[in-house]
């Protein structure tokens, strides 16, 4: 067992010993060490944590709590040690993923590449579908991770981790809203041809969150279950599209799309991950959630960033 500190550990054995003298033996240390090492988190706490009484030292209220704490600690700090040691000598294991289509396009594909390069023997099977399938499919057991669009889960299924999720505006890079000088509204997009999501699908569930609140509901041009026809479409000039900023990662980069987050209230929404409650995580999941978080995280930390700079920019122009 590696401690936490020495200072913890000289304060454990004590306890243990309920002697300066017999901790010190155990530790292969000196008594003034020890003895040294109770003062100052007796300082640090602000309180005595032991009566020194003729048959040794006892706990004061204020000592058990500090042990209750330091206990809880060490098993924490050892579980994480293990978990660690475990993902070092991973070498193999399988992951079944069940995303919404987006995801799939390319949020999970570079999670799966970033992963591959530390752990290569660790294989994938990704489903992609609607958020009820997702959701069914990890109730099921046919899926070990679900990531999609927030919603009420079945019984057994347990919410993992939630990531803010913003819908925004597509369009070709120097299109009319992409020059308001501030981040466009719903209602502000509603006279231009519009690219959307087909009604079954994750993004124009986001879409309608917003649009329940309009007098003028938007009226698709297109609807497609495609996300890369969206994307196809709007940089032909065909019309405009809403999509997270995961699906136009490359496109935005390439200056062939530009996306900026919707205003709406609405417009801001949570993905989460999936998991049955009665699931142990493997190594091999733990290991992919983080990299799959780091993914998730990134991209909406470089559109924000993003979105804010060309906001001011187009501010300053006017």
């Amino acid at each position: 067992m590696r401690s936490i500190s020495q200072t913890f550990r000289c304060f454990d054995e004590v306890v243990r010993h309920g002697s300066i003298r017999k901790a010190a033996d155990s530790l292969h240390l000196t008594a003034a060490a020890v003895h040294q090492q109770i003062l100052n988190l007796e300082a640090q706490v602000g309180t005595p944590l032991f009566d020194r009484l003729p048959r040794g030292m006892q706990l004061t209220t204020a000592g058990e709590i500090i042990i209750a704490a330091v206990r809880r600690g060490q098993r924490d700090f050892d579980n994480v040690m293990t978990q660690v040691e475990d993902l070092r000598s991973l070498r193999r294991g399988h992951i079944n993923l069940a995303v919404s289509p987006s995801s799939a396009e390319q949020l999970v594909p570079d999670a799966i590449q970033a992963a591959m390069q530390s752990y290569p023997g660790v294989t994938y099977s990704v489903r992609s579908g609607n958020g009820e399938s997702i959701l069914k499919w990890v109730e099921t057991g046919e899926a070990d991770i679900g990531y999609g669009l927030r919603r009420k889960s079945p019984p057994g299924v347990v919410e993992v981790r939630a990531f803010s999720q913003h819908l925004g505006l597509v369009t070709p890079p120097e299109h009319p809203l992409m020059k308001l000088g501030k981040r466009p509204c719903l209602c502000d997009c509603l006279d231009y041809p519009l690219i959307l999501m087909t009604p079954d699908t994750e993004l124009r569930a986001m879409v309608d969150q917003i649009d329940h609140r309009e007098q003028r509901k938007a009226r698709p041009l297109v609807e497609t279950s495609s996300v890369s026809m969206v994307r196809g479409l709007v940089a032909d000039g065909v019309g405009i599209g809403f999509l997270i900023a995961e699906n136009v990662v490359e496109d935005v980069s390439q200056k062939k799309l530009a996306w900026n987050a919707l205003a709406d209230a609405g417009a801001e929404s949570f993905n989460c991950l999936y998991q049955r409650s009665d699931l142990t995580t493997t190594v091999a999941m733990s290991m992919f959630l983080q990299f799959l978080g780091h993914a998730i995280e990134a991209t909406e930390n470089r559109f924000h960033t993003g979105t804010q700079t060309a906001c001011k920019r187009a501010a300053r122009a006017k």
